[in-house]
């Protein structure tokens, strides 16, 4: 969720991978929507795969817009992960949704200026999400500010999400902001 609706103009998913292997990420469809209930859905991508290759191997799935799209909320789906090692031919299927970072690219309103550096923090770092049909491992690793291979496991399959709530009213500039989100897979 973002503070408010913003004119969304790329969106980058970063996932989490593996040393020794590459994946192919399963059905995914991300959409945004001015609603909570998503009843204003924009599909802007999927419902497809996305293989990693040794060229790609985590960087950044982008999603350029060719026309801005005006939103609020984000949600990501994903169906799980085929994983194949690539020192040797070990390779199987899992129902893990690996994000590490939703990064979303949109304008600033009139008048509005980016705030200082200093300004500029995590607003997740050390709280722990609301989560939704979830036996989550290490849920503390999702909002601990480390880009590693200590991160949390959902362990779940069926509609899942997990959302950050605030008590305060935060801003969330274009740049890498880390925005909550909601998930299914």
């Amino acid at each position: 969720m973002i503070s408010a609706s913003r004119e969304i103009h790329s969106i980058n998913l970063y996932r989490n991978g593996y040393e020794n292997a590459l994946n192919t990420f399963k059905r995914i469809k991300v959409e945004v929507s001015s609603n909570e209930d998503f009843s204003d859905a924009n599909v802007l991508f999927g419902t497809a795969d996305v293989e990693e290759t040794a060229a790609t191997k985590l960087a950044a799935q982008t999603i350029n817009l060719t026309t801005p799209v005006t939103a609020r909320y984000v949600r990501i789906w994903q169906k799980g992960h085929c994983i194949q090692n690539t020192n040797s031919s070990w390779k199987g299927y899992g129902n893990g949704v690996g994000l590490r970072e939703i990064e979303v690219i949109a304008k600033l309103k009139d008048g509005e200026t980016l705030p200082d550096a200093q300004e500029t923090r995590n607003i997740a770092l050390g709280k722990l999400p609301y989560v939704y049909g979830l036996d989550p491992t290490n849920i503390a690793a999702i909002s601990d500010g480390k880009q590693d291979d200590n991160y949390a496991v959902h362990n779940s399959t069926g509609e899942r999400w997990l959302q950050f709530e605030y008590k305060n009213r935060y801003r969330i500039h274009e740049g890498s902001s880390r925005a909550p989100i909601r998930w299914s897979a």
